[in-house]
């Protein structure tokens, strides 16, 4: 799906965009778990998932929660969006428990339990398409009814906090890999 000039200024757009990322991991994951013949690659699921918890669940998941639906909680949102709220935030602890299947299924691989490989490849087709239905669902109904309700300057505050939040993130996460490695 292609981001709109007009909706990359919009803290929205900034998720959206994200989701293009999150949509190219996901076709990556995909590729590997499909077809007869599959072999683990460690590597490889390692770094998706780990691109999965940090990227899309820490980073763009965590701007959701943190900023955008305590906003929305304060927004006065429809009924429906309401529920489709509801159901977003039910999705982001959902996919945390895919991924941590996931990831403990590649450490038992890693560890040379090749019957792993089928509790990674479960996990996996399960978690990609309701990841694709859930960005979608943000895309197509969440964001556009919640920017509904946003005015100019609720955007640019918004979109402030999504920046710090990011650079938050990035500090946290390499002062964790250096305190690991200490």
């Amino acid at each position: 799906m292609y981001v709109e000039a007009s909706e990359k200024r919009k803290p929205i757009g900034v998720l959206m965009i994200e989701h293009r990322l999150i949509e190219r991991a996901l076709s990556a994951l995909e590729a590997k778990v499909q077809g007869p013949g599959f072999k683990p690659d460690v590597i490889a699921f390692a770094e998706l998932i780990d691109f999965f918890g940090t990227y899309a669940d820490a980073t763009h998941h965590g701007k959701e929660e943190d900023i955008l639906f305590v906003e929305a909680d304060q927004s006065g949102l429809s009924e429906e969006l309401i529920r489709t709220l509801t159901d977003l935030r039910k999705d982001h602890v959902r996919f945390r428990g895919f991924r941590r299947v996931m990831a403990e299924a590649n450490q038992k691989i890693a560890a040379g339990d090749p019957s792993a490989a089928k509790d990674l490849i479960a996990a996996a087709k399960e978690f990609i398409p309701q990841l694709r239905r859930h960005i979608i669902q943000e895309d197509k109904v969440f964001f556009p009814g919640f920017d509904q309700t946003q005015n100019p300057e609720d955007r640019a505050a918004m979109k402030k906090e999504f920046i710090d939040f990011d650079l938050e993130r990035i500090h946290q996460a390499y002062q964790a890999v250096v305190q690991r490695n200490e």
